[in-house]
């Protein structure tokens, strides 16, 4: 069995942070509990748990609940700007040499 690993403090943030939206889009909706965790396959505990920002609980079980609320999505796309500068700094460099 692998060794647990801790979560960082700005892992347990944002964790807490995306639970609370997912609560706050959940109510603004004016969606009960079960119904959102019946949509999304879960219990309520389990509901509870990914809105409390819970770091044990499976990510999946957090995406059911972002599908469950219709914000799926868009949701996989992730701003990288390391990423985006060094594919600038690629393709400058490859059309200058060509």
């Amino acid at each position: 069995m692998p060794a647990s690993v801790k979560a960082t403090p700005a892992t347990r943030r944002t964790l807490r942070a995306l639970g609370e939206k997912l609560k706050r889009a959940r109510r603004l909706r004016r969606l009960p509990m079960e119904l959102v965790a019946e949509r999304a396959g879960l219990t309520r505990p389990t509901l509870r748990r990914v809105e409390a920002g819970d770091q044990n609980v499976r990510m999946g079980s957090y995406l059911l609940v972002i599908q469950a609320l219709g914000l799926l999505e868009g949701f996989a796309d992730l701003h990288d700007p390391l990423a985006e500068e060094l594919t600038d700094t690629l393709l400058s460099t490859r059309t200058r040499s060509e």
